[in-house]
C-alpha cells in the first residue's frame, strides 16, 4: 500500500540515494532550518526529506505562493546552471551584461524579473 503513495516513494527514493535532508541543505547554505513544529510531518522521526522540506518552507514562509530560501536557491541554481551550459545563451555570450533600466525599487543593485517583464510590456492604452 505504501508504494501507491507518491510521497512515500519519494521519501524512500531520497533515503536510498542519500539525498540530503532539508535541514542539511539549509545549514549548508548558511540558513537557519525551519523549526520542527513548522515541518509537521507526523510519524517521521528523522530529518525532513528535501522535497517535503521545500514544500513546508514555501507554505510557512511564502504562504504557499512562492518558494522559500532553500527551494528558491535550488531552482535558481538549476536554471543558472542550464543557462551557463548552453553555448548560445545570453548569459554565456555576454557575461558582463547589466540591465540599463531603473528598477522599480530605485536600488540599482536590486533588479528583479518583474522589472524586466514590466520593461518589455506594451504601454497601457489610454
Amino acid at each position: 500500500d505504501g508504494y501507491r503513495s507518491l510521497a512515500n516513494r519519494d521519501m524512500r527514493r531520497g533515503a536510498l540515494t542519500d539525498l540530503p535532508s532539508g535541514e542539511a541543505v539549509a545549514q549548508a547554505m548558511g540558513l537557519d532550518p525551519l523549526p520542527r513544529e513548522a515541518i509537521a510531518l507526523p510519524g517521521w522521526a528523522g530529518e525532513t526529506p528535501l522535497w517535503y522540506y521545500i514544500a513546508r518552507e514555501a507554505d510557512t514562509l511564502g504562504a504557499g505562493d512562492r518558494l522559500g530560501p532553500v527551494g528558491g536557491r535550488l531552482v535558481a541554481g538549476v536554471l543558472l546552471s542550464l543557462l551557463d551550459r548552453d553555448p548560445a545563451s545570453f548569459r554565456r555570450l555576454a557575461p558582463g551584461w547589466q540591465p540599463e533600466i531603473a528598477p522599480l525599487s530605485g536600488d540599482p543593485a536590486r533588479f528583479t524579473l518583474l522589472d524586466l517583464l514590466l520593461f518589455g510590456a506594451p504601454p497601457k492604452a489610454e
